[in-house]
């Protein structure tokens, strides 16, 4: 299921909308995080598998990824890979709930920008989201 919304808030006038891609296999996250990034001004966007949020990266740009890892078919690891292939500058916001060292080290080593564990604080989000997007503003994403 493929789900999208825009922000709720206008973005300063003249300023182009920042777009962010989230993709979860469960609505709910997708459907709360759409919500929240959209009180931050960001064009949001919702996939809930993998093969969805990577057709999405090959038509439009977006300027920051919130990938869950865990995920039907195509999981968050092997997806990242896919991704960085077609943007290699675009920063990839890890989520899971089966955090483990080794996933950690193998998901930094792939380029993410950020890891974080749910359950997560919103304000944890918010700010690695909008550093990722002015890192990919900037031209410069770190691993």
């Amino acid at each position: 299921m493929d789900r999208s919304t825009t922000p709720a808030a206008p973005t300063p006038a003249g300023a182009p909308a920042c777009r962010v891609l989230v993709c979860d296999d469960d609505s709910r996250i997708i459907d709360s995080l759409v919500e929240a990034l959209a009180d931050e001004s960001l064009v949001v966007e919702g996939a809930n598998r993998a093969v969805d949020a990577i057709q999405k990266i090959m038509r439009r740009t977006y300027d920051a990824v919130i990938l869950d890892l865990k995920l039907p078919g195509l999981g968050g690891l092997d997806a990242i890979g896919v991704i960085k292939r077609i943007d290699q500058g675009l920063p990839i916001i890890v989520m899971t709930g089966y955090a483990s060292y080794e996933t950690e080290q193998a998901a930094r080593a792939a380029g993410i920008f950020y890891y974080l564990v749910k359950p997560f604080a919103l304000r944890e989000l918010t700010d690695a989201v909008k550093a990722a997007v002015r890192a990919r503003v900037a031209g410069k994403t770190r691993g």
